[in-house]
């Protein structure tokens, strides 16, 4: 029998799920939860490390009241970082990737490398708030306190770092940097020096899993095994697709990453041109793959409503959805009026309005066009990805928390005309505690943990209704939509009105 201890962070909240895994039986038991919300200082948004290792330690106290772990691993989102110092310190809280500090880094990345060079060395989806630019705008913005730094450590690290005081990159959080070489698996040392970012910042690269120590004497909690998972959540989620076939999936959280799992990056003009990404799994494979916003929107609107003392559990905002009329109005969920926090009504209207379509007025309305559009947006990266691999898929598996909403897992397959997979929901988790397993040789390989994942997991099944035509005629008027908003502009726009 193992009990191992999963920390999975989202960009919104943050849970502590305990898996006692005894000859191929899993009990799954969320210890603790705890919310994640950017911490706003000066006009610049933080991630609160202080308050979030706190509840890390808070989680252990918890589980260790009744079991003794054999081993914890943590997996969060992608992208951002914290810079320690030569006393070991962290030398300011991480900064968020929601912070607008990035807004403009490409063009002036551009001054010193090619973007298009830039994917091709590196593979990933040219997106502002990737380590790379992030670490260059803070370069810019504050030389001093990047020449201060001796290490920088994405978040799981960071977390790993303050369990057991070791240094780390694990390959799959790596990987969404912009800093790796996708065909060796290495830094690209070379783009940070164009950069003018100091290599001394970069820490030893390790694969999943892989034992990052024990935590520290002082914590308290005797010599528990940390395990570097792979830490980039998606990465673990894939991990949990209950597939040994060629699948296409959708890790559907406030993010959505939709992608397939293959041998070796694609790295051509076409996916320079769709924007997709080569990001490292399991194995050093290769996920393959767009970063779209996903259920942020709704969990924003949610947050809205709450605060009007209009609250909404996800469940009754999904049935209000349903009642709703289909396709009034349809937004890019990817524009960037729509990636900050702050009011989404306001901004849905705005969007309807500058692209000439009737604004929603109700909150069904409202959640029934992000659902649609969210679907849409899925279509679309389905049929690059397709086009990239020159392939095609017998089903789309939708795992994580998204794969709950039954509105949005049928929308998805009206709109491809696919069977959906959906589940396993707790995908992140099973993925980070499947990883600490094979740490400890409770399976012998990915395939063992897939096929126990197929008879483990509970999976629900979506086919295409017959309205798939409505859905490719609402298709082109959604593509012709997202073009007439197109994406400074309108922002730019927005910001001049009164309501922002």
């Amino acid at each position: 029998m193992k009990k191992v201890l999963a920390f999975d962070f989202g960009a919104s909240s943050g849970r502590a799920m305990l898996g006692i895994y005894d000859q191929g039986d899993l009990s799954l038991e969320e210890v603790h939860r705890f919310k994640n919300y950017p911490l706003e200082r000066d006009g610049q948004l933080f991630w609160d490390i202080d308050y979030l290792f706190g509840e890390v330690k808070v989680a252990i106290q918890k589980a260790q009241q009744t079991h003794v772990l054999d081993s914890i691993g943590v997996d969060t989102w992608g992208v951002d970082f914290g810079l320690i110092g030569d006393d070991g310190q962290l030398l300011q809280l991480p900064r968020s990737y929601r912070d607008p500090y990035t807004a403009q880094v490409l063009p002036a990345v551009s001054q010193h490398l090619d973007l298009q060079t830039l994917y091709q060395r590196t593979g990933n989806q040219l997106m502002p708030i990737n380590t790379l630019f992030q670490l260059f705008a803070t370069q810019q913005a504050a030389p001093k306190l990047v020449a201060q730094a001796q290490k920088f450590l994405f978040m799981p690290d960071l977390f790993n770092y303050l369990l057991t005081g070791k240094l780390f990159a694990e390959r799959s959080i790596a990987s969404t940097a912009q800093m790796i070489d996708p065909r060796t698996g290495e830094w690209a040392a070379d783009i940070l020096a164009q950069l003018a970012i100091p290599q001394k910042l970069l820490p030893p690269l390790v694969d999943a899993p892989h034992l990052a120590g024990v935590t520290k004497p002082e914590l308290g909690f005797g010599a528990i095994k940390v395990i570097n998972v792979c830490e980039h959540d998606t990465a673990s989620a894939v991990v949990s697709v209950p597939n040994n076939q060629n699948f296409l999936f959708i890790s559907c959280g406030t993010w959505s990453l939709i992608g397939t799992e293959l041998q070796a990056p694609v790295i051509t003009d076409q996916a320079y041109q769709y924007n997709l990404t080569n990001e490292t799994g399991i194995n050093r494979t290769t996920r393959f793959l767009k970063n779209l916003t996903g259920l942020w929107i709704i969990q924003e609107l949610q947050r809205n409503l709450a605060a009007a003392k209009r609250d909404y559990s996800f469940g009754e905002l999904a049935a209000l959805a349903d009642q709703a009329p289909a396709f009034q109005c349809l937004i890019d969920t990817d524009n960037p009026l729509f990636t900050a926090p702050g009011p989404m009504i306001p901004r849905i209207r705005y969007f309807a309005e500058f692209t000439g379509q009737t604004p929603p007025t109700t909150e069904g309305e409202f959640v029934r066009c992000i659902y649609e559009s969210l679907a849409m947006k899925y279509k679309l990266t389905y049929m690059e990805i397709s086009a990239a691999v020159k392939g095609e898929f017998d089903a789309i598996n939708i795992v994580g928390g998204g794969s709950q909403a039954a509105i949005l897992c049928q929308m998805v397959a009206d709109a491809a005309n696919s069977r959906v997979i959906a589940g396993p929901v707790e995908a992140t988790a099973l993925g980070n505690i499947a990883v600490q397993l094979l740490a400890q040789g409770e399976f012998k390989d990915l395939k063992e943990i897939r096929d126990w994942l197929k008879r483990y997991s509970h999976t629900q099944y979506y086919v295409p209704n017959q309205d798939c035509e409505v859905w490719d005629r609402e298709f082109s008027r959604y593509q012709a939509i997202c073009k007439t908003a197109g994406v400074d502009h309108l922002v730019t726009a927005y910001a001049k009105e009164p309501l922002v």
